[in-house]
Order: C-alpha cells, then structure tokens, then sequence
C-alpha cells in the first residue's frame, strides 16, 4: 500500500511539473515562446524543465538569472554533443561556450534557431568580408555554409574540405584541366588555390590577389604583372635581354622571354602561351592559346633535352638551344 501510495504522489508531482511548465508557454509572460516558425523542441512541447530549475515557484529562485540548471555550452551539451570535439580549429563562439552569440534559445525565424539569416548573422562580426569589390558567389548570396562549417573543423579557416578540394565542389572545370593536363601549375596542383586567388572579394577579377592583365598584348611594366611577381620574383627573367641563368627559354644567352615580354606596347603576357592552370604540354604551354578574338592560336612545343621547338601560328618554326645556339631562318 505504501509503495503505491508513493508511486501516485510521482505521478501526481510530474503532472504538476509538467503544466506548470506548459503554463510558462501559454501564459501571458512568455506566450510569445510558442508562436515562431521555428521552436527549439523541449519549448515547443513545454517541458521548460529540460533546461530551467523548477522551483516551485516561478520567480525568484536560487540559481542566477533564468534559472538555468547550468551556464552555457555546458547547458546546451546536455543534449546537443559538443561540436567541436576533437576538432583542431573552433569557432571563437563556441570555444567562449557562448552559443547565444548565433543562436535564439527559444525559437524564432531561422532555421537551426539562427538569431538573423546566414550570411547576414557571420557578417555580424565579420563585417570586412564581402564589403567591397568583386565579391564571391556563395558570399554575395549569404551562403557561408557552402564553404565553412559553423562549430569546428580539422582545416583551417572552419573549411569543409581540405584544399582544392572545396573549390573543385564548384569549379568543375577547372577540376577536370587539372586532371586531364600534362602540366599543372604548381599552386593548384598542391591545392593552394588561394596563392592566386582571394576567397572572399578582390577589385580583381576574377577574385585574384594582384592585377593580371586581361588583354592579349600590353607594356612590359612590372605592375602589368603584380600578380605573377607575387612568386616568380626573379624579375631578371624579363629584364635582362642576355642571360645564363635568370631563365631556362633562352637561345644561348639570348633571352626569348625578354624577347617576347619586353616591348613598349605589344608585350605578350604570361596567358600568350601558358595555361593559368594546367595545359596539355610541358611547361604549361597551351596547343590552342585563346583571346586573339575569334582564332585559338595553335602551338606545338617540342622539347629537347637543352632547348625546344615552337611551331606557333604566330611566327614560322623556330628552335632554341642553351647550350649550342640555334640560327633561325
């Protein structure tokens, strides 16, 4: 009879739990809880008990303001798993324990209980990305989550893949050039896309770290070429007209980059004869070379063990050699 007795007061004590929390919910004071598009569950159902001390009496009570049965994360880890756990990066708001800087405890407009939409809650504080210039897609459409995760991750920068990898999920491509060449451009086959290219915004197109020119012919001028000089810094490549050693194109001592580069007003630029990214022969040179208007320019580049041979649309055959100068009709 005892044991009976005590099982009907348990049950007796959780109903009254229970609607006194559902009352917190539709009850004047905090009726507004239950009423957004999107309701965190333990709110939704009026169990305020999941995450509030129950007191017996609503206000005041011993445990500090709100009445949580504990502060923080360390709240919301009771059901929701630490998300950076075992992760070498963290984001700053989760790593303070400070959930509420993203996310509405109770409910509101966003999905995933977000305090303001996507791209405009990471603006919050990081209001630099994507404010001027020429701004990246998934950027421009508020779409953060394409690129990063929101908690943690192993790759820097709160990155969902490693690498080129998160750019080849949608430059497809690019991917395949890179797959398909004989000759790769070192940044993007070692997966540093970003050597080039600003991942946010730039004045440049398109997205790029220093000027590169988009006309087929301009001045040899060393600002023509900021970006290439980010790491071919050896600007002797294109200055010196004689040289043994600034650069391997040469005929003798005869320096063919000068030649071709170093002109007052149709100096060829770097993408006259090399792909940006990778090309189907050596040196990353291109068999059809595009921009001189409607003609793709063809190029055959043969290789020999101390020079080549340029068959080129643009001029007749002509050869090179480093150690035995070539004479060229």
């Amino acid at each position: 009879m005892l044991s009976g007795l005590i099982a009907l007061l348990f049950v007796f004590a959780t109903s009254l739990s229970v609607r006194a929390a559902t009352t917190c919910v539709t009850a004047i004071c905090h009726a507004s809880i239950g009423n957004h598009k999107f309701v965190h569950g333990p709110a939704a159902v009026g169990d305020c008990g999941v995450c509030h001390v129950s007191t017996g009496v609503p206000h005041p009570g011993p445990s500090g303001a709100f009445e949580l049965k504990a502060s923080g994360s360390l709240l919301c880890e009771q059901c929701h798993a630490g998300p950076a756990a075992g992760k070498a990066n963290v984001h700053a708001p989760v790593a303070e324990g400070n959930c509420l800087a993203c996310h509405d405890p109770h409910g509101g407009t966003n999905q995933f209980l977000l305090i303001s939409e996507g791209g405009i809650l990471c603006r919050g504080c990081h209001g630099e990305i994507g404010a001027s210039g020429r701004v990246h897609g998934p950027v421009r459409a508020g779409r953060c989550d394409y690129c990063h995760v929101p908690h943690a991750s192993n790759e820097p920068g709160l990155l969902k893949m490693a690498g080129n990898k998160i750019c080849f999920s949608c430059h497809s491509g690019i991917r395949g050039i890179i797959e398909t060449s004989v000759s790769q451009h070192q940044p993007v086959a070692e997966g540093r896309c970003w050597d080039c290219h600003r991942t946010h915004d730039s004045e440049f197109r398109p997205l790029l770290r220093g000027y590169y020119p988009r006309e087929f012919y301009v001045p040899y001028l060393e600002e023509n070429f900021d970006l290439c000089f980010e790491c071919h810094t050896n600007r002797g490549t294109f200055q010196y007209q004689r040289t043994s050693e600034a650069t391997g194109f040469r005929n003798g001592d005869q320096n063919l980059h000068y030649l071709h580069v170093n002109k007052p007003v149709k100096g060829r630029v770097c993408r006259n004869c090399h792909g940006i990214h990778g090309a189907d022969q050596k040196k990353l040179i291109l068999s059809r070379v595009p921009g001189f208007g409607n003609w793709k320019i063809p190029v055959r580049f043969l290789p020999t063990p101390t020079g080549a041979t340029c068959l080129a649309g643009c001029h007749k055959p002509k050869s090179y050699d480093r150690v035995h100068p070539v004479e060229n009709p």
